[in-house]
């Protein structure tokens, strides 16, 4: 069991509706070869990256294909906010995480006060705990989402990204939507 990950729940300083994928729209319009490309890029690349203007259906897109996954498969969603920085974030990612009961060997709210020292080396240790545990979730494969990531305008958040992208096994893909290309 995850230690402190009750405690997590219990101090989450956003709405729920931020770690939940949105619930599928009724007039979905089929994009045929782009869904069978998405699915595929989920289930085997490292990262995605769906990149639109404003209107072009990305999230509609991404939460339908992720729905699609196989029940077996772990989402982890987390919606950006402008004003959002790594702090936050990564508190709405581990909340995201809790359902599938991660073998966390660092408390959640121990790794989110290591990131409040602010070092490099401090998010180094945070991103290798984060990549060991899931790495070691009893799941087959796992996508986490960051949707609308255009709203985020925290460098350090970027970096860190930057590092789970990096290490992070094939066994986790992170799809990204935004409006611009994130610097990565």
């Amino acid at each position: 069991p995850a230690p402190g990950g009750r405690a997590t729940r219990a101090r989450m300083s956003f709405a729920r509706t931020k770690i939940q994928p949105p619930r599928p729209r009724a007039a979905f319009i089929e994009r045929g070869s782009v869904q069978v490309r998405l699915t595929d890029a989920l289930l085997a690349r490292r990262v995605v990256l769906l990149c639109a203007p404003a209107g072009y259906g990305k999230t509609t897109l991404l939460a339908h294909e992720v729905a699609q996954l196989p029940p077996q498969h772990g989402v982890a969603w987390v919606s950006a906010d402008a004003g959002d920085d790594l702090h936050r974030l990564l508190e709405c990612l581990l909340a995201a995480l809790e359902p599938f009961d991660p073998p966390w060997r660092t408390a959640p709210e121990a790794l989110i006060a290591g990131l409040s020292r602010g070092g490099e080396a401090d998010q180094g240790t945070v991103a290798a705990e984060i990549i060991n545990t899931l790495d070691a979730c009893d799941l087959p494969h796992g996508v986490i989402v960051f949707d609308d990531l255009h709203r985020v305008d925290d460098p350090a958040f970027f970096r860190f990204l930057d590092r789970l992208s990096e290490r992070m096994s094939t066994r986790w893909t992170r799809a990204i939507s935004s409006r611009i290309e994130p610097p990565l």
